[in-house]
């Protein structure tokens, strides 16, 4: 049975989403309303899934958290919100999730989220044990390690994979590209670019610096660098 943590600030909303999980067969491991809550529990439990509102008691919020719980954990993290306007979807684009739910929302939506949050995990697991990613290069086949990677680069349909030794050009999308990497190396600081952030040598609120490479940063996205240089450090 997978378990289930639910972060939701509405105790009576989060009991609601208890009962309709119960019905669907999962466990739900504990419902809390606050980040500081939230992070001490996952560091004695690891669930299959969160299921986490964006407004939340205390001085973090859920996309806050979010980010602290994708920089230690590989758990996926469904969103459960009401609001779907442009800031979100921007705010949200900048670092892995799983999914969302738009509230309100129906027992066959829970189902479909929880289904392909978990599926998608599974299959990244798999993916990333090796630590490679595997590409075609005028003809050939191409391993290449995670750790040799600098960023990726969004190029309409290709995208270009700079490593510490030479350059590729691929024949895929950036989302493509990025779905299977690994949290705990890669963050996308603008909609452009995936980086490795243990790369980063130097930035500021515009930009950030790879070796000789120059990089710009999506406009907010500063403190979210520095808190990730910093536990890098």
């Amino acid at each position: 049975m997978k378990k289930i943590l639910i972060i939701e600030d509405e105790l009576e909303l989060g009991q609601n989403i208890r009962d309709l999980l119960d019905y669907l067969g999962y466990q739900v491991e504990e419902i809390l309303d606050n980040g500081k809550d939230a992070l001490n529990f996952l560091k004695r439990n690891k669930p299959d899934l969160i299921l986490m509102d964006i407004q939340l008691k205390g001085d973090m919020d859920g996309i806050a958290l979010c980010q602290k719980i994708k920089a230690i954990s590989d758990i996926p993290v469904v969103y459960l919100t009401a609001f779907s306007d442009a800031s979100f979807l921007d705010r949200i684009s900048s670092q892995p999730y799983e999914g969302y739910l738009l509230k309100p929302f129906t027992l066959d939506e829970l189902r479909s989220a929880l289904h392909l949050a978990i599926n998608s995990r599974e299959k990244k697991k798999g993916k990333l044990e090796k630590n490679v990613i595997t590409i075609k290069d005028k003809g050939f086949t191409i391993p290449i390690s995670l750790n040799d990677i600098l960023f990726f680069q969004a190029d309409g349909l290709y995208t270009k994979i700079q490593t510490k030794t030479k350059s590729y050009v691929v024949r895929d999308i950036l989302k493509d590209m990025v779905d299977d990497l690994p949290i705990s190396k890669f963050v996308r600081v603008h909609k452009s670019f995936v980086v490795n952030h243990r790369e980063i040598s130097s930035f500021n609120s515009k930009e950030l610096h790879i070796k000789e490479f120059v990089i710009p940063i999506r406009r907010g996205f500063f403190k979210e660098i520095r808190n990730l240089v910093k536990e890098n450090s």
